[in-house]
């Protein structure tokens, strides 16, 4: 998956953070030139999956108000261990990337009953206005482990 970014340099401030929390390495970079970019590797379950950061071409600002239209994209979520994950990320990453400037935290770890019991979770903006979120979901382990189980055998 590629994100566009307007400014890489100050996007690695935020995302280098963010994707080393949530066990990402830098395998990639180049950040001089107008082809500048930064790949992120993870391996889960022995299989490897990357993010990368790439300079944006153009003028065409994201704007939080098409974030519905075709090419945007609504938020991507990412997926936390228990609730104190949650904690862990807000706590040691996205506080201090928003008191550098770099992030804007929508709403600090809160129970979403309105998505449904046990949902707790955290809605951030890159500096882009990109909007992410780290979520706990209840069921979240059971449902792996029966998904592992099945797709195993």
């Amino acid at each position: 998956m590629n994100i566009n970014v307007s400014d890489l340099k100050r996007s690695s401030r935020f995302y280098g953070p963010l994707f080393s929390y949530l066990g990402y390495a830098r395998v990639d970079y180049e950040h001089e030139g107008e082809w500048g970019f930064e790949d992120w590797k993870r391996w889960l379950e022995g299989t490897p999956h990357e993010i990368s950061i790439v300079q944006a071409h153009g003028n065409d600002p994201y704007e939080k108000k098409k974030r519905r239209a075709v090419g945007r994209h609504n938020h991507i979520a990412f997926c936390a261990s228990d609730r104190a994950d949650v904690d862990g990320l807000y706590e040691n990453v996205l506080k201090p990337l928003e008191e550098e400037g770099l992030c804007e935290v929508e709403d600090p770890p809160v129970n979403c009953v309105e998505y449904y019991d046990g949902y707790y979770a955290t809605f951030f903006f890159d500096p882009d206005g990109l909007k992410f979120e780290f979520v706990y979901t209840e069921g979240y382990q059971q449902y792996r482990k029966e998904w592992l189980a099945e797709h195993r055998a």
